[in-house]
């Protein structure tokens, strides 16, 4: 965990070996492909493209993949994505290994409840990011809502 006062920590996400292996293959894959089509310019240069075109867009949308407690909301950043929850709406915490789509880069999840909707984290520190974000999320809370 990087923390940056007292009021905010930030917590990285976890990455899994696995998916980066798999996504590094299928890019690596693309210039593999220019390689063996070298006879063919054109062929090989969309090959490259599509290579480098790829890479561009898991960057864009994975770099950097981080969760900040701050002082009255969850910030979910995962590139370009951009998420702020108020602790107030979080109604639910619990581990997770849902494969849905999600602003994470590991299996190992934390899914969020906020009413009818959730999202799903990957915080690498899992257990300290539950029981901070549980502690904030009952700061929040009017002893009514409990």
């Amino acid at each position: 965990m990087i923390s940056r006062n007292e009021s905010q920590d930030v917590f990285p996400s976890r990455v899994d070996a696995w998916l980066v292996a798999l996504v590094a293959a299928a890019i690596a894959r693309c210039f593999i492909q220019a390689w063996s089509l070298r006879a063919s310019s054109a062929e090989a240069l969309a090959a490259c493209a599509i290579g480098v075109f790829t890479l561009a867009v898991v960057l864009a949308f994975t770099v950097p993949c981080r969760y900040t407690l701050e002082a009255n909301r969850l910030f979910i950043r995962c590139g370009f994505i951009r998420k702020r929850i108020p602790y107030a709406q979080i109604d639910c915490i619990e581990v997770s290994s849902s494969l849905l789509s999600a602003p994470a880069l590991s299996l190992r999840r934390v899914k969020i409840g906020c009413g009818r909707s959730f999202l799903l984290v990957s915080p690498r520190e899992c257990a300290r990011f539950i029981e901070e974000l549980e502690a904030r999320v009952g700061r929040q809370r009017s002893p009514a809502m409990l």
